[in-house]
């Protein structure tokens, strides 16, 4: 989690939890959400017409894991506007941009300071990645989450979230000058790399050897395989080639490294069976190149030896145990229903949710710790155990309902749900989409 991501000093109010928990948002978000035609001031008749109103219904849904009707009825019985399910449903499917944009904002502008480039050559070091998520009972993938993560401190500095159509590229995010980029071989590809050099950034990119071939520095291309049977001991070797993008007519030159490394056998004989389990298709190449890792860096060696590169390399999988606290502490992979049209938006929140949990850890740290000591602290902190603590007081105090009042508001809520149950409607929508998804010859007539 990142810790270096403050938003200043704050004497949180013990009497308004709620009221703490938005004073960690950017400033500007009530603005930012008429901006955006979701809520007016003027409104009245129950409507909800503030950022806060709006907020609560969209936190509570998913932060809370709660299912649009009890979403509704808990809202309305904590004190808030009355609305249906449907109204929610609706608000949900408009709020993606505006989510998006407070999500920009969270992560905009963090400070550099607590990176340690002297490591690493005088880079800052990020790694990307993206995971999937899927709806109940699904097939394939409902969407994707995107993100970068600055490995000094563990601090989100890109957060994404699109359809099953977009994929992994590094065109997606926006670089800046001497960071290093450290991803898997999905992000192995020309245009990708280019578009990291043209921010004034380099790549350390594990090879994919299909989509990004590489050549000597007279034109040949180069054997991969045969050139990592070369590799002996525990020994990196690395020798100069460059990688051709090709934008429409004309043609680019990227020069880089290609730096290899023969895994202990253990390790291989593992790496080797992964492939093997998880890809039926895998050829004799596929679970022979298991036993390398095979990298491609524009970094100079001036900046970063080969050995280095590998160890930077290693470190790639703290945005993996970022995906894994989001899904398991946050309930990020928790779709809670079929409904295509509002899973972006649920994801969004989920993850502005995250944003605050990092924001509070760092809240602390920023102002008790003499700075010297805090480089690398993140790792040492055990953050698994820190998120796990915060998190369900998130959920606490984002519920409008506290739990000496359940008691009385219980008939109230019953009764609510009882009404909502008739939401002819919601029922109508929730099981055309879950038809159309997997019985999709029966196309889209309603139910």
């Amino acid at each position: 989690m990142p810790f270096g991501h403050s938003n200043g000093m704050r004497k949180l109010d013990p009497t308004n939890e709620w009221e703490s928990l938005l004073s960690f948002l950017p400033e500007g978000y009530e603005r930012l959400a008429i901006e955006h035609r979701l809520v007016n001031p003027q409104w009245s008749n129950g409507k909800v017409s503030t950022a806060k109103e709006l907020l609560r219904f969209i936190f509570v849904h998913a932060g809370a894991d709660l299912a649009l009707r009890q979403t509704v009825a808990v809202v309305a019985k904590g004190g808030g506007p009355k609305i249906s399910a449907v109204r929610l449903h609706q608000k949900m499917r408009k709020a993606r941009p505006y989510l998006a944009a407070l999500i920009a904002r969270m992560i905009g502008g963090v400070p550099a300071a607590e990176a340690a480039p002297q490591r690493w050559g005088d880079y800052e070091m990020v790694c990307v990645d993206a995971t999937a998520v899927c709806s109940p009972g699904a097939v394939s993938t409902s969407a994707r989450v995107h993100a970068v993560i600055r490995l000094a401190d563990l601090g989100v500095l890109d957060a994404q979230v699109t359809s099953v159509t977009e994929g992994e590229t590094l065109r997606r995010f926006k670089w800046t000058n001497d960071q290093l980029i450290i991803a898997d071989r999905g992000y192995s590809n020309a245009p990708g790399v280019a578009a990291v050099l043209d921010a004034q950034a380099d790549v350390l990119v594990r090879l994919n050897r299909g989509s990004m071939p590489i050549f000597t520095a007279d034109g040949e291309l180069v054997d991969v395989l045969e050139w990592c049977r070369a590799l002996t001991g525990n020994r990196a070797r690395e020798t100069a080639v460059h990688v051709v993008h090709r934008d429409g007519k004309t043609e680019r030159r990227i020069d880089g490294r290609l730096i290899g490394f023969r895994l202990p056998p253990k390790e291989a004989a593992d790496a080797q069976a992964r492939v093997m389990r998880e890809n039926a298709d895998a050829t004799a190449e596929h679970v022979e190149a298991a036993a390398y890792v095979i990298l491609f860096t524009t970094a100079p060696a001036r900046r970063l030896a080969a050995a280095k590169c590998i160890e930077a390399y290693r470190l790639r999988w703290q945005v993996e145990l970022q995906f894994k606290r989001w899904k398991s502490i946050c309930h990020l992979d928790r779709l809670p229903n079929y409904l295509d049209d509002t899973v972006c938006s649920w994801l969004s929140a989920k993850i502005l949710l995250g944003l605050i949990l990092d924001r509070i850890g760092s809240v602390y740290l920023d102002h008790h710790e003499p700075a010297s000591s805090r480089p690398f602290r993140a790792l040492a902190l055990q953050p698994w155990k820190l998120t796990s603590i915060i998190w369900p007081m998130i959920i606490s105090a984002l519920m409008p309902i506290r739990l000496p009042d359940i008691a009385d508001l219980l008939p109230d809520l019953v009764a609510h749900l009882s009404e909502l149950d008739g939401d002819d409607e919601m029922d109508s929508r929730q099981l055309t989409s879950t038809r159309n998804r997997f019985f999709p010859e029966h196309g889209t007539r309603a139910a």
